[in-house]
């Protein structure tokens, strides 16, 4: 409080939600519970293993096999006895987004792009400053999102995000489970074709669907199965290097960040753009991202007239859906038009598609249906 410019009034009355209560989650968390936030809402739905332990500084030994939410609850409490916690033991895309409306920052700390990409989007639907960090080793970043008026994650996704996971998202998931089982069996991992189907039943057709399944989705499958599919999980989960020290580095930055966006610049000026930490040559450099017009989850005409893409009246559903994994990197559109979910093998003169009608894309990837502009080739 003897900061100049310090509003402890707006701190004990903010209310912050941490996406990801991981190395970087929990930092940010600490942080805030000490400088006397009014209200945090955390969100997790993974439990304490015991490689957490080196770089999750709110967890102990006790903790192993405990919900994370629930852990970091109690620690939290016990810094800060005056706050308020809310915690959810499950996929943040689960989540009542009356729940986001209530909060005055979001800050994500995953470790996924699929969910990363599907809170920027609430975040921007619904005007909620987003601050998102990620790290990997002695590297780490932060991105401060102010919806409509700095770049959001999707505006310069092609640079940033990594190659890997575009090619995933580019790729429609349009596969039969033998691709699926020669993939698993490039990996070392062996299951029977009739898992494999159980599996495809519920939407799980390639590697990265197995790394990331939703718990709604493992929740329609038989207590057998999951075990099984949890087996294969910990098999490919990425065995990312992290150090405690980066992640306080990082987690530092974020939550003066949180505090900034609470003063609303009366206190500090809120960066709009990306840092990047490098340990290994201890240099922080500053990233300026221009927000694009036509980004297809922040730009300026998406609501109003759609984002356009161009097509055949030949081309069928399909075709259409490879169009769009390839031009927006989502891998499960489904689309709506008019009164109807299209079926795969339809073609756009069958439904009746005219030139410049509006489709709408539901995916996982996007909090809302993406409004597309379908322009048909001159020719036709």
């Amino acid at each position: 409080m003897r900061i100049e410019g310090w509003r402890q009034d707006k701190i004990s009355e903010s209310t912050v939600m941490i996406v990801g209560v991981g190395a970087i989650g929990c930092e940010v968390a600490k942080n805030l519970a000490l400088m006397g936030l009014g209200k945090l809402i955390i969100v997790d739905n993974d439990v304490v293993e015991v490689s957490n332990l080196s770089r999750q500084m709110l967890f102990t030994d006790e903790d192993v096999g405990r919900p994370k939410t629930v852990a970091a609850s109690e620690k939290l409490v016990k810094m800060n006895p005056l706050i308020k916690i809310e915690q959810y033991y499950k996929d943040v895309r689960e989540l009542d987004e009356n729940l986001f409306r209530s909060v005055d920052v979001v800050c994500s700390c995953l470790d996924n792009w699929p969910v990363r990409r599907w809170v920027n989007s609430i975040c921007v639907e619904l005007d909620k400053p987003l601050v998102d960090v990620a790290m990997e080793g002695l590297y780490a970043n932060l991105q401060v999102v102010l919806p409509r008026k700095t770049a959001c994650l999707e505006c310069h996704g092609e640079n940033l995000i990594p190659k890997e996971v575009q090619l995933a998202e580019c790729t429609l998931r349009r596969r039969k489970p033998e691709d699926l089982k020669k993939d698993l069996e490039e990996q070392r991992i062996y299951l029977r074709m009739e898992l494999i189907e159980k599996l495809f039943s519920v939407g799980i057709k390639t590697i990265f669907d197995l790394k990331y399944s939703q718990a709604q989705v493992l929740e329609r499958l038989d207590e057998e199965t999951r075990v099984k599919l949890r087996e294969v999980q910990e098999l490919l989960k990425p065995k990312m290097p992290a150090l405690q020290s980066v992640a306080a580095t990082i987690g530092g930055l974020a939550s003066t960040e949180v505090v900034k966006i609470i003063h609303g610049e009366e206190f500090g000026k809120i960066f709009k753009g990306l840092i990047v930490y490098d340990g290994y040559s201890s240099r922080f450099t500053k990233v300026r991202l221009e927000r694009k017009k036509e980004c297809f989850v922040c730009g300026d005409y998406v609501k109003t007239e759609g984002v356009e893409i161009n097509v055949s009246l030949d081309d069928k559903v399909i075709d259409l859906k490879k169009k769009i994994a390839e031009n927006f990197g989502i891998p499960d559109p489904e689309i709506l038009y008019k009164k109807w979910k299209l079926e795969d093998e339809q073609t756009l003169r069958e439904i009746g598609v005219r030139d410049g009608d509006i489709a709408y894309i539901e995916t996982s990837r996007r909090f809302t249906p993406l409004p597309l502009k379908l322009i048909i080739a001159k020719s036709e």
